[in-house]
């Protein structure tokens, strides 16, 4: 379960140097695991984890579209669409969330639960917009595809955005506090995912190790520099969550 720790920081202990680094045992080490200072534990390591990363910094130019306000609720699907705008595909803002982006009543996980014109409706998560992804690839008969990369390490997600692809991925509003508990759970293959009431994607698209600070296309927000531990905390406490198009 995506629960919330507490908020604390020394020294990195082992589960939050599995965290941010890589799990050990489990696939994915979610917040839940953590512990009152294994929390921001994680958020330290994740600046020994920018150590590791090639480059001291590195940007993808990434078109930053904001989902307000035809998308209340839309983040997921103009991250997106950000991203495939990268690639070149001609898309206007909606597309994706009319006419590619499956929607329902109870699935989060696979499907946007509600309709994300509707500021009342709720998200989706990593695997609906890597499935979302491919069925526009494929359409378009691109030989691109879309991979859910849940379960990486925020290393990872640097390296991958230094490699000049960007990597959409699963924090919260402003980064603010998730909360102790989602309020929407679901299994799906072994994995528990969570809903939080401030859930939000967005489009890694830079960092500067110096200056701590990761650069994202906010869809509320527009071109962000957020600051790179409690980026890389959020991302854990939201389950580790990515996708990337190659």
């Amino acid at each position: 379960m995506f629960l919330k720790a507490g908020f604390a920081c020394i020294f990195a202990s082992a589960a939050a140097f599995a965290a941010v680094f890589g799990p050990i045992g489990d696939p994915v080490a979610s917040a839940a695991e953590l512990s009152l200072a294994d929390r921001v534990s994680a958020a330290a390591a994740a600046s020994e984890a920018a150590r590791t990363v090639g480059s001291a910094s590195a940007t993808v130019e990434v078109p930053s579209l904001l989902q307000n306000p035809e998308l209340p609720t839309g983040c997921e699907s103009v991250a997106l669409t950000d991203v495939l705008l990268f690639y070149g595909f001609d898309l206007e803002k909606t597309d994706i969330a009319d006419w590619w982006l499956p929607t329902s009543s109870t699935d989060f996980v696979f499907s946007f639960l509600g309709d994300p014109r509707d500021a009342a409706s709720h998200a989706c998560l990593a695997p609906c917009i890597a499935q979302t992804a491919n069925s526009y690839l494929s359409d378009c008969g691109s030989a691109l595809s879309a991979s859910d990369m849940t379960g990486w390490t925020f290393s990872e997600v640097l390296a991958k955005v230094e490699s000049g692809c960007p990597v959409i991925v699963w924090a919260t509003v402003d980064l603010k506090d998730p909360g102790d508990e989602p309020y929407l759970t679901q299994w799906e293959n072994g994995r528990l995912y969570g809903l939080y009431a401030n859930n939000h994607c967005m489009v890694v698209c830079g960092f500067d190790t110096e200056a701590s600070t990761v650069t994202v296309c906010d869809p509320l927000e527009g071109i962000v520099d957020y600051d790179m531990g409690l980026l890389a905390e959020r991302f854990v406490e939201l389950g580790s969550q990515a996708v990337v198009i190659e």
